[in-house]
């Protein structure tokens, strides 16, 4: 049985104050319940060569598959999440978000369908 992938733009990180390390932002555990969390970009990359950013992420959503449950979690620098869509809009039509409802405090799956006129 295939499981379903969620792509992780980025894990948005801040310094801990007792330690010093960095440490996830966001407990991105309830977004487990969609599929197995591939993590795109690292924690700290923005990026002014989008040339290079775009050629990234198109090899990391190679195995992106709508039919197949997938869904990206878009989190992190504006950059990534802009290239990330335009490359779902472009490649697949249609494709899978996460959004985070803070009223019933989990993640729910939004369709866009850019195929539709």
């Amino acid at each position: 049985m295939n499981t379903a992938k969620i792509f992780v733009t980025q894990v948005p990180h801040r310094r801990d104050n007792g330690t010093g390390s960095y440490v996830p932002i966001f407990n991105l555990t309830p977004a487990t319940e969609f599929g197995d969390l591939i993590t795109m970009m690292p924690p700290k990359a923005a990026y002014t060569a989008t040339g290079d950013l775009v050629r990234q992420l198109e090899e990391k959503l190679e195995d992106y598959r709508y039919e197949e449950g997938d869904a990206v979690l878009l989190l992190g620098d504006t950059s990534i999440i802009a290239a990330t869509v335009a490359i779902l809009a472009r490649k697949h039509l249609k494709f899978a978000v996460l959004r985070w409802d803070r009223v019933i405090g989990r993640y729910s799956r939004v369709v866009f369908n850019f195929g539709v006129v």
